[in-house]
């Protein structure tokens, strides 16, 4: 049986498969809108400001590249596979989006009308609602290191909980319905299995075979390109305070 599916992660697994267990009970019973309009009304002023913060380490360009600057220079291959998981399972949820889910709006312009949206910080976003990006990012490169790294239970906990926190931030700032996240996050986990189980020998055989030069080379590019996308991601966050 292939090593990714061989689940050497299991309480990462089954704190997610609660998790979804949760979002989806919570859609059947109060139904797509209010299900969202339950959660989004959780709010209160002390949180706002760390949930917008939280809410952008669902954002490829932070989330990567903060992993990246920790693994560089021991696991280029691991930082590559990230990108890799990222870039992926990004896209599959940008094409869902722009086409199958193309019509469906986000909880400001869904519930317009309806119910008093609660936002932060003048974060505000309209279309393209289905599924989460920052949901699929956060799940994509988050287990993407579990299944990598193989880390205790307790680490394996609070790596989950991320996941949590990131994606319902999403649900918080008003811009993602629960379904929205529910689908985000499954998307990012199961598409970071399949790419783990297609790349990652391939890419630490790779690695391996590099000469020094070319592999303090690699090291070096990765750690320039995560400190130079901090920047940018940060610079991008502040634009929208």
């Amino acid at each position: 049986m292939p090593e990714t599916l061989r689940f050497r992660h299991p309480l990462f697994t089954a704190l997610l498969a609660v998790y979804w267990a949760a979002l989806a009970a919570l859609l059947i019973r109060l139904g797509y809108y209010n299900s969202f309009i339950a959660l989004n009304s959780l709010h209160q002023p002390w949180l706002d400001y760390p949930m917008f913060l939280l809410t952008h380490m669902g954002d490829a360009l932070i989330l990567t590249s903060f992993i990246a600057l920790f693994l560089a220079r021991r696991r280029p291959d691991l930082v590559l596979l990230v990108i890799a998981a990222v870039l992926i399972t990004g896209l599959f949820g940008q094409i869902l989006k722009n086409t199958v889910f193309d019509e469906w709006d986000r909880p400001l312009r869904a519930l317009e009308g309806i119910t008093e949206v609660h936002t932060v910080a003048g974060y505000k976003m309209y279309h393209n609602s289905f599924p989460s990006g920052h949901s699929i990012v956060a799940a994509a490169a988050i287990t993407i290191l579990v299944v990598s790294l193989r880390p205790g239970r307790l680490v394996q906990a609070l790596l989950a909980l991320a996941v949590m926190i990131v994606s319902y931030t999403r649900i918080y700032v008003g811009v993602h319905f629960a379904g929205d996240v529910l689908a985000g996050t499954f998307i990012g986990y199961a598409g970071s299995l399949l790419v783990h189980y297609l790349l990652a020998g391939q890419l630490k055989g790779w690695t391996s075979k590099l000469t020094e030069v070319r592999s303090r080379r690699l090291r070096r590019f990765l750690f320039a390109l995560a400190a130079v996308s901090i920047v940018a991601g940060v610079w991008l966050v502040t634009e929208l305070m």
